[in-house]
C-alpha cells in the first residue's frame, strides 16, 4: 500500500510539473517571442535541474549524517555494555529499515543502557554509604568498591554480603552493649552509687550506641570492676556476718532489736553493708571492753593450734605478750588466723606424722620388751606375736614416711621454706629418729654380746657344730615320747619356771623337743641335766648371721643390726634354765 501511495505521489508531481510548465510556457509565448521563450525553458531546465541536484545532495548528506550518528550509537552501546559487563549485541542495520528508524531503536537502547549505569552506580554509593555508617559505629576498616570502572556482578555480591556480615556484627555488638549496661546499672543499684565521669555517662546513656572496640572494652572494663566491686561487697558481707555471729558467742549479746535488724538484712546491697559494719563496729567496741577475757580465749585457741601444728617452745615464747593493748586482740586473730590456715592447708602432714609418731613409739616400746632382762619369763607365744607386729610397723612406718616426704617436697616447692616440727625440719627429724635407733640398737647389743677368751670361744664353736646331731637326737626321742601322759604335780614349778623363749625358737627343733621332755614326769633328772649343755649352745646358734666370735665380744654390723632380732643372752638364758 505503501508502494502505491509513493507512485501516485510521483505522478501528482510529474503531472503537476507538466502543468506548471505548460502554464509557464503558455504565459512566455504570450509574452515573448520564440527566441525568449526557448531561452526561458532552458534556464527552467536549469533551474529545476539545479533544485534537485541541490535536493539530492541534501538528501546524500542527511543519510551521511544519519550513517554517522547510528555508528556513533553503536558505539557508545558497545562502551557501556561493556561498562555494564554485559554481552555485546550486533546492532547491524538491517535494509529494510529506514536508517532514522534504525538510529531511534538505538538512541532508545542507549538511553536505556545509561539508565542502567546510572542505577548501578547510585546502587554502588548506596552500598558505600552503607558500609561508611557501619564502619563509623562499629570501628571497622571499610572495603574499596570503585564506580569507574564498574565492578563485576560477583563483586558486588560479595560487597553485599561483607555489609550483611557488618550487620550482623552490629546487631551481636548491641546485644552485647545490652546486656552489659544491664548488668553495670544493677550492680551499681546494688552498691548505691553513680557514673562520676562523663566517660561513664556517655557509655551508659541509651542514646549512644556505643559500638566501637574501645567502647565495648570499656564497658567490659566496667562491667568487670563494678563485678569485683560486687564480689568484694560479698565477700565482706559475708565476712562481716560470720564475725558478727562470732561476736555474739563471745560477748553474749542480748541485744534483740540489733540481732533482727541484722538478720532481716540478706541480701548483697550497700545497705546490709552498712547495717552489718555498724552491728560489727558496736560488737567490736563492746568486745574491747573486755578484751583481756577475750585475748585469754584466743590464747587457748591459739595453744590448741599450737599443739596441733608441732610448734617448738622457741616458736611459742615469740608471741607471748605481757601488755594488754588495743591492737593486741588484732595480732591475736591474725595468729589464729594464720594457724588455721596452715592447719587446714598441710592437715594430711599433720595426721600422718601423728600415725607416724604412734607407730614410732610402739616400735620402740616393743624394742625395750625385747631388751628387757625378764624378756623370756612366762612370755609363751607373745614373743613370736611382737615380733610380727614389729615387722608390720616397719612396713607402715616406711609408706607413712614415703607419703609425709612427698607432700613435704611439695609444700617447701610452692612456699619456698622448710616444714617444720617442733623446731626442727621433719625430713631431718624423721633421719635423725632412725640413726639414733640404729644406735641405740648397736650399743644394746655390744653391751649383751658375752666376752670370750680364744679358747672358750674355740669350744664353744666346736659345741656348735656338734649341736646339729645331739638336736637331731634330741627331736627323734622327744617324738618317740608318749603324748598321752599327765605331767607329774611334783614338776609344776619347773614348767611355771621354763623360759618363754623355748616356744618362740621355732626354727630348732632341739629347743621344741627339751620343752616337751620338761613336761614328761617320765623323764629323770639326769636325763634333764644332759639336755642342757645343748640347750645352751643353742642361744650361741640362734644369734643372727654369727659365724665368727672375737675373743672379745660378738658386735654385728650396722647393716646387720638394722635388721637385728632381740639378742639373747648366754648368762640370762643359763640362769633361767637353772631356775
Amino acid at each position: 500500500m505503501t508502494t502505491l501511495r509513493t507512485n501516485s505521489l510521483k505522478s501528482q508531481i510529474l503531472d503537476m510539473t507538466c502543468e506548471h510548465v505548460k502554464q509557464l510556457h503558455g504565459l512566455w509565448v504570450q509574452m515573448f517571442p520564440p527566441e525568449t521563450c526557448e531561452a526561458h525553458l532552458q534556464r527552467l531546465k536549469e533551474h529545476v535541474n539545479d533544485f534537485y541536484v541541490d535536493l539530492l545532495s541534501e538528501s546524500c548528506e542527511k543519510q551521511q549524517t544519519i550513517q554517522n550518528d547510528i555508528a556513533s550509537l553503536r558505539e557508545q552501546a558497545s562502551d557501556l555494555r561493556s561498562i555494564l559487563h554485559e554481552a555485546l549485541e550486533q546492532d547491524d542495520w538491517p535494509g529494510d529499515v529506514p536508517l532514522v528508524i534504525f538510529q531511534l531503536k538505538l538512541e532508545k537502547s542507549i538511553e536505556q543502557l545509561r539508565k542502567k549505569l546510572s542505577r548501578r552506580r547510585a546502587d554502588i554509593c548506596e552500598l558505600l554509604l552503607q558500609q561508611e555508617q557501619l564502619c563509623q559505629e562499629l570501628g571497622e576498616l571499610p572495603l574499596p568498591l570503585p564506580d569507574d570502572p564498574l565492578p563485576l556482578p560477583k563483586e558486588i555480591e560479595a560487597f553485599r554480603d561483607h555489609l550483611e556480615q557488618l550487620r550482623d556484627l552490629r546487631e551481636q555488638r548491641i546485644q552485647q552493649v545490652d546486656q552489659l549496661r544491664l548488668s553495670i546499672m544493677e550492680d551499681m543499684k546494688l552498691l548505691e552509687c553513680l557514673p562520676l565521669t562523663d566517660s561513664e555517662q556517655r557509655l551508659l546513656n541509651q542514646v549512644n550506641l556505643c559500638l566501637l572496640p574501645d567502647d565495648l572494652e570499656q564497658l567490659r572494663q566496667m562491667q568487670k570492676d563494678f563485678a569485683d566491686q560486687m564480689q568484694e561487697l560479698r565477700e565482706r558481707i559475708d565476712d562481716m556476718r560470720e564475725k558478727i555471729y562470732i561476736l555474739w558467742d563471745q560477748i553474749q549479746d542480748t541485744d534483740e532489736k540489733a540481732m533482727k535488724r541484722v538478720r532481716e538484712s540478706t541480701g548483697y546491697t550497700q545497705y546490709t553493708h552498712d547495717v552489718l559494719q555498724e552491728e560489727l563496729q558496736r560488737c567490736q567496741g563492746i568486745r574491747r571492753q573486755k578484751m583481756k577475757t577475750f585475748i585469754e580465749q584466743l590464747r587457748q585457741e591459739i595453744k590448741e593450734l599450737w599443739d596441733l601444728t608441732l610448734k617448738s617452745s622457741q616458736e611459742r615464747k615469740r608471741f607471748y605478750h605481757n601488755d594488754w593493748y588495743p591492737d593486741l586482740l588484732e595480732l591475736h586473730e591474725l595468729e589464729l588466723d594464720d594457724l588455721q590456715t596452715f592447719y587446714n592447708k598441710n592437715k594430711e602432714i599433720f595426721k600422718l606424722y601423728k600415725s607416724r609418731t604412734a607407730l614410732w613409739e610402739r616400735m620402740l616400746a616393743l624394742d625395750a620388751k625385747a631388751n628387757a632382762p625378764n624378756r623370756f619369763n612366762n612370755r609363751g607365744a607373745q614373743l613370736l606375736k611382737e615380733e610380727k607386729e614389729r615387722r608390720a610397723i616397719t612396713s607402715k612406718l616406711s609408706q607413712i614416711e614415703q607419703q609425709i616426704t612427698a607432700l613435704v617436697l611439695a609444700y617447701e616447692t610452692r612456699e619456698n621454706t622448710p616444714f617444720l616440727v617442733h623446731g626442727e625440719n621433719i625430713l631431718k627429724r624423721m633421719a635423725d629418729d632412725w640413726e639414733q635407733h640404729r644406735q641405740t640398737k648397736q650399743n644394746s647389743f655390744r653391751k649383751k654380746a658375752p666376752i670370750l677368751d680364744d679358747k672358750s670361744a674355740s669350744g664353744t664353736l666346736r659345741n656348735m657344730s656338734a649341736l646339729s646331731s645331739s638336736t637331731r637326737s634330741l627331736h627323734k626321742s622327744s617324738s618317740q615320747q608318749p603324748s598321752n601322759k599327765l605331767p607329774n604335780p611334783s614338776d609344776k614349778k619347773t614348767l611355771t619356771k621354763t623360759p618363754s623363749c623355748l616356744k618362740s625358737l621355732k626354727p630348732y627343733p632341739a629347743i621344741r623337743s627339751t620343752s616337751q621332755r620338761l613336761l614328761m614326769p617320765s623323764q629323770k633328772p639326769n636325763q634333764l641335766r644332759a639336755l642342757k649343755s645343748p640347750l645352751k649352745r643353742v642361744l650361741v646358734n640362734a644369734l643372727p648371721n654369727t659365724k665368727k666370735l672375737n675373743t672379745k665380744s660378738a658386735i654385728a654390723t650396722p647393716h646387720q643390726n638394722e635388721n637385728l632380732e632381740p639378742e639373747v643372752n648366754y648368762k640370762e638364758f643359763q640362769a633361767a634354765i637353772r631356775r
